[in-house]
């Protein structure tokens, strides 16, 4: 009974803090939605698909992906060798340049990132499964952090 109890604790503890990442969302009004695939073994055409996947969520959430911004939302897809097994990973990281207080100096960074490693069983399944649900994961922390 008491691992029960404990066990139970644990997945509240969890539930509770799925969306909190370091990162902070708010005052993110733009982007530049970026799909980066580094293979040839995924046709190019899903690079529009996840472009449109991107713009239709951003327009959900009242974020201007039309113009050029200094701020940019990239998905970067890749294979990865994990032991015997290929693995597809997918990153999505919101960068943008900011400026140093110490020295002023005008740098690049990542305010935002989150990833996934799986096995690819079906291609387009799970590329664009993953790339919805990564999207999902993004947009509930940006109307989190933009109450």
């Amino acid at each position: 009974m008491k691992t029960v109890k404990i066990f139970l604790l644990l997945s509240i503890l969890a539930v509770s803090i799925y969306a909190q990442t370091p990162f902070v969302l708010s005052g993110v009004k733009s982007y530049y939605p970026v799909v980066e695939i580094n293979t040839d073994k995924i046709d190019t055409k899903y690079k529009q698909i996840i472009l449109d996947m991107m713009a239709k969520k951003s327009a959900k959430l009242g974020v201007e992906t039309k113009n050029f911004s200094s701020r940019s939302l990239a998905f970067l897809i890749s294979f990865i060798g994990v032991g015997d097994t290929i693995a597809l990973k997918m990153d999505l990281m919101l960068g943008e340049n900011a400026i140093r207080l110490d020295t002023k100096e005008e740098i690049f960074v990542v305010s935002y990132m989150s990833s996934r490693i799986f096995v690819v069983e079906e291609l387009e399944d799970d590329l664009l499964g993953n790339a919805e649900e990564l999207l999902e994961v993004f947009a509930a922390q940006y109307i989190e952090d933009n109450l």
